[in-house]
């Protein structure tokens, strides 16, 4: 999906709402899957480096023991903290 020495960040923020499927994020280096998860349950991840963000999930409380997933604004609190952590333009969600 990226060549060798390439990193490709996707958030997928439409996905099939007939499949009630919720946004999901990928980072893919070196055309390998390095992390993924969906932003309905950031808490199990993939990837060959699954954990690689966990340190700002649980910093921005969306993971862990002090986790608070009883708010309205879960997905922009993921989307800025990957945004954060990659250094990536702020990304504006519909």
């Amino acid at each position: 999906m990226c060549p060798a020495g390439g990193e490709l960040v996707v958030f997928v923020i439409e996905p099939c709402l007939a499949k009630a499927h919720g946004p999901s994020f990928q980072y893919l280096r070196d055309g390998r899957l390095i992390t993924a998860f969906s932003f309905e349950t950031p808490y199990y991840r993939g990837g060959e480096v699954p954990d690689l963000l966990l340190p700002v999930l649980t910093a921005a409380n969306l993971i862990g023991s002090q986790a608070d997933l009883d708010r309205d604004d879960n997905e922009e609190r993921i989307v800025e903290a990957i945004t954060a952590f990659f250094s990536l333009p702020e990304l504006e969600m519909p």
